[in-house]
């Protein structure tokens, strides 16, 4: 559980946008894998297994929040820095670029709409294959890579958008 707890948090964050949300989901993937370990197929990998226990859990959350808190909720999950990055060792330019860009991709990810924000986060941010992405959305390898590709262009388009250049 250890090794997957930043994973879960990471994804339920994204796909929930609200830090909180975000914990709580986590937490309570853990928990319900752990009361159903039994039910876990051991021939199959374990991690699409509780990624899709906590994706199912952001739907469930999702559905029941109400609209009118997305706003600031949105402001609420602002990216934080990576462990290993040292605010101290980078300019002060460098980190105002950077601080746009992580928002401008934030805003990105948010406007490209739930289906493609999934399959970005599962690869691109959870570093999932193409084939532990089908097992986790139960979707077709083939289907993976074309929702993939169009989840790119969506991106980059709505990087484009706002002045920058992927």
């Amino acid at each position: 559980m250890e090794r997957h707890q930043h994973g879960l948090f990471g994804l339920a964050l994204r796909l929930l946008r609200n830090r909180q949300d975000a914990a709580e989901v986590s937490q309570e993937a853990m928990v319900k894998a752990l009361a159903r370990i039994d039910s876990f197929d051991a021939t199959r990998p374990f991690s699409p297994w509780m990624y899709r226990i906590a994706r199912n859990l952001c739907i469930d959350r999702h559905r029941k929040r109400r609209p009118n808190l997305e706003l600031d909720e949105q402001r609420d999950a602002a990216p934080a820095l990576d462990a290993g990055d040292n605010i101290y060792k980078r300019a002060p330019d460098a980190l105002a670029h950077q601080r746009r860009l992580n928002e401008a991709m934030e805003e990105a990810l948010a406007g490209i709409g739930a289906i493609y924000r999934e399959i970005i986060v599962l690869y691109h941010y959870e570093h999932m294959t193409y084939g532990e992405i089908a097992v986790h959305l139960d979707l077709p390898e083939g289907t993976v890579m074309n929702r993939l590709f169009r989840a790119r262009r969506k991106m980059q388009t709505a990087l484009l958008d706002r002045g920058i250049t992927p």
